[in-house]
């Protein structure tokens, strides 16, 4: 069985790009991601699709998602390192 060694390395990015197939340019963009150390890696996964540069993420990059309830004046904020609660101000 092959396991992962902890000597491999994990992608340093996760690049997006808009994009179209070549055999039907009219179609409307989407958007394609793919995770590898370069543009030029990340371009050559899709050989049949016309792509423009979106944006380049840190694989790393932490997560964060906020919540904010109108009503109560409450926030919540959550981190991928930490949680914390944030509390809004009248």
């Amino acid at each position: 069985m092959a396991d992962k060694q902890h000597t491999q390395t994990h992608p340093k990015f996760t690049w997006l790009f808009l994009a179209t197939p070549k055999s039907h340019p009219e179609c409307s963009p989407v958007v394609l991601r793919f995770d590898t150390d370069t543009e030029d890696n990340a371009r050559a996964a899709f050989p049949g699709w016309e792509m423009v540069f979106a944006a380049k993420i840190r694989a790393e990059a932490p997560c964060r998602v906020a919540f904010f309830d109108y009503n109560t004046r409450r926030g919540w904020a959550f981190d991928s390192a930490s949680d914390r609660e944030v509390v809004g101000h009248d």
